[in-house]
């Protein structure tokens, strides 16, 4: 049990730094906001930690069968982005990179310094077992993992925020312009951008804060005045 605990300790310290440090960039207001959307996906990570139990009824194939999935799907979710950012249109601006993204940056290039200290030690174990071929696949794939782990968060980091034509691209994700019911900028923090929207599934947020570059706030409003229909103050109550 001392793992629980561990991982109990390990949330609540993210999510108070990460509280800590939105406040700060962001107010108060959408901290709240963010940390009531990431408890649920902190629930989905303590599901994923209890995983080790079922090991010891269905050995490595259950860990390499994940691995194997993640590589998988993430890489065809980010190789497919040209193909999806095609439904946007065409671009009318691009804002740069948020303070979202240089945090994902930072983040992605610690994990890589993970990933890279990962596969030492794997290496480093395989010369015990040299023929045993079940753990040289079980290490690729772990490898493979946290490599590809590396690489989502990085390129996260890396991408830009974009207005186009039928919508706006940020994180790798389109949002249709017909999904956003108002906007409005957070009064004590003007570069931060929050927008009401229709979520895809009831358990998902139904508003997102960006904090954008403070160079292209104008031209964002202007922007976003003339493709959602609602316009602020008046049309989002932001608590």
């Amino acid at each position: 049990m001392a793992w629980f605990f561990g991982y109990i300790i390990f949330i609540g310290l993210v999510l108070g730094a990460g509280y800590l440090i939105v406040a700060r960039t962001m107010g108060q207001p959408v901290a709240k906001r963010n940390i009531g959307y990431a408890l649920p996906w902190m629930l989905v990570g303590l599901a994923i930690a209890l995983i080790p139990t079922l090991v010891t009824l269905g050995g490595p194939t259950i860990w390499n069968s994940f691995y194997l999935t993640y590589v998988i799907l993430t890489g065809l979710w980010l190789i497919s982005w040209p193909l999806r950012k095609r439904k946007a249109g065409g671009l009318l601006l691009n804002a740069g990179r948020t303070w979202h993204n240089k945090c994902l940056f930072w983040i992605g290039l610690v994990e890589v310094v993970v990933a890279a200290i990962i596969t030492w030690i794997s290496w480093v174990s395989l010369t015990d077992f040299p023929n045993a071929s079940n753990t040289v696949v079980h290490t690729s794939l772990k490898i493979a993992f946290w490599w590809m782990l590396a690489i989502l968060i990085v390129s996260l980091g890396l991408n830009r925020l974009e207005l186009r034509e039928n919508g706006l691209c940020f994180l790798y994700n389109f949002i249709p312009w017909q999904r956003m019911k108002s906007y409005a900028w957070e009064t004590n923090y003007p570069n931060t951008l929050t927008i009401r929207l229709q979520p895809r599934m009831v358990f998902l947020p139904g508003i997102m804060s960006i904090r954008v570059p403070e160079a292209q706030r104008d031209r964002i409003d202007q922007i976003l005045k003339d493709c959602i229909s609602f316009s602020p103050p008046d049309s989002l109550a932001l608590s």
